[in-house]
């Protein structure tokens, strides 16, 4: 059969009631419905996991509920008032605010230049240094709390023995207000360097080659070849991991001030989190806790939005713009090759 023929008889089909059979097309009902059934777990899995308690959070924010009454009260916006009422909560704030900082370089700046080094010397050495710094990640966060405690204690700690065989005396290093958190952020930050040290070596591992040659080629020298070269291609890949450490790493610095210092000296160590979990599970007001939450889940809302917002504008070059080097027009449009061939 001719293909007008076949035109014809589907045409004729069309005309007679629609009785023709149409050609099976690619994302059709049949496609759209297997994919759906695909996706269908995992959605159902987030749906319930994940939505399902926040909704319930954000509902048992207006309510006065106690973890055991069976009739919980409204509270209207009261939970959310009494979190700005009470100075605990804009003081573990302020300290959570103190944590961000104080982690952002271990998350960016030193795995970066630790992933750089280790990747300009290859071989053996530099892959168990890249182990022995992955390794405080394999451990349990509570067991690598208790190992601290050992190691800090004020009166036979390791910490204090050095500083007493270097000439000084010893420190309460979590007992004082003055280096509580920074000894906190510097037992965190172990992992988050052994983590992100990881990530970088796999960006590393995709750099352009040819810039890198076109570079030494040019005679730049090594520190000029990481620093205009090597370092601006890392630049997306340290802001992402910048921001994906401050939404992970809340887990490991309550694990450590709960096992440690439980938020004291006098709240120097206190955060929004583990002030959440007080109000939860030591005086059982669940609504404030569920306030507490909803703050926290929509102060990390407005980051990832202006995080997605700034890469967006990044990606779009804006009207007019065209690639380097390109002249005026239409996306930097060039000339046509050949026309010198033509007009000959």
């Amino acid at each position: 059969m001719t293909a007008d023929t076949e035109v014809a008889s589907r045409a004729a089909g069309r005309r007679a009631g629609g009785r023709g059979t149409a050609p099976h097309r690619p994302g059709g009902p049949a496609p759209r419905a297997r994919s759906w059934l695909y996706l269908g777990p995992a959605t159902i899995s987030l749906a319930v996991w994940v939505y399902g308690p926040l909704v319930f959070t954000g509902v048992l924010s207006f309510l006065h509920w106690n973890l055991v009454s069976d009739h919980p009260s409204w509270a209207g916006l009261g939970n959310y008032a009494r979190l700005v009422d009470q100075p605990e909560f804009p003081h573990a704030a302020w300290h959570t605010l103190l944590y961000a900082v104080g982690i952002l370089p271990f998350a960016t700046v030193v795995p970066m230049a630790l992933a750089i080094m280790l990747w300009k010397k290859p071989g053996a050495v530099s892959t168990g240094y890249r182990a022995l710094l992955f390794l405080p990640v394999v451990l349990a966060p509570v067991a690598n709390a208790i190992a601290w405690q050992f190691i800090l204690d004020p009166l036979q700690g390791a910490a204090n023995g050095l500083l007493q065989d270097a000439g000084f005396g010893p420190r309460n290093w979590l007992g004082d207000p003055a280096t509580a958190l920074p000894v906190i952020v510097l037992i965190t930050a172990a992992k988050v360097v052994g983590l992100n040290l990881l990530l970088f070596g796999a960006a590393l591992a995709s750099l352009d080659r040819r810039t890198l040659e076109a570079a030494r080629l040019e005679g730049a020298t090594e520190w000029e070849t990481t620093r205009f070269v090597v370092v601006p291609q890392l630049r997306r890949t340290a802001v992402l991991l910048g921001l994906l450490s401050l939404v992970v790493v809340w887990p490991w610095i309550f694990t450590n001030v709960a096992v440690l210092t439980q938020g004291g000296p006098n709240g120097a160590t206190d955060n929004v989190y583990y002030r959440l979990y007080t109000y939860a599970f030591t005086f059982f007001d669940a609504g404030t806790a569920s306030a507490a939450a909803i703050v926290i889940s929509l102060a990390f809302a407005v980051l990832l939005g202006a995080y997605a917002v700034l890469g967006r504008r990044r990606a779009d070059p804006g009207p007019g713009s065209g690639p380097a080097g390109s002249g005026p027009g239409p996306a930097g449009a060039r000339p046509e090759r050949g026309r010198s061939h033509a007009s000959v």
